[in-house]
């Protein structure tokens, strides 16, 4: 029983920790990591204080292997889930925040299609009511495919971009 209670060299949690860490190279689910920089941290602790039992080193051992592993998930919980801002647009609609934005033309439109910059990338625009010049305010009123689809907006305040 008194061997239970022997002094451990850092050398053996630091090779366990390497041997974990390097686990995680083989089944990557972030648990042998943190076990691993636990282990690791006791072979630390156990070059500081050297008079440090193995059963000792094992419960640190344990207990940061837990605490790094539930704080790691909290983190990445409240990263997942945590406070941010909604997109503007629902998922696959790409476009969609465009819609209801009035710009103004720099170039007269050919065939009733048109390049427009907004939040400074051009987007093809498509007058389905026919050609405008150049200096007419359109606004976007849809998103058909890679086309944003526009109108005169003739009166309309500019917004957004």
């Amino acid at each position: 029983m008194d061997q239970l209670f022997v002094h451990v060299s850092f050398w053996w949690p630091l090779g366990i920790g390497a041997l974990l860490m390097t686990g995680e190279l083989l089944v990557p689910a972030t648990v042998f990591l943190w076990t691993g920089i636990s282990c690791v941290l006791v072979a630390g602790l156990i070059a500081l204080v050297p008079d440090l039992s193995l059963v000792t080193a094992v419960g640190l051992w344990i207990a940061l292997s837990a605490g790094t592993i539930l704080v790691v998930k909290y983190l990445q919980g409240h990263r997942l889930t945590g406070e941010r801002v909604a997109p503007s647009a629902p998922p696959n609609r790409y476009g969609a925040e465009f819609v209801g934005m009035t710009t103004t033309l720099q170039e007269d439109s050919a065939e009733k299609h048109v390049r427009v910059n907004l939040k400074g990338a051009n987007w093809g625009v498509m007058l389905p009511g026919g050609d405008l010049k150049a200096g007419t305010k359109i606004r976007i009123t849809a998103v058909e495919g890679i086309y944003l689809i526009g109108e005169s907006a003739e009166g309309a305040v500019q917004a957004g971009v």
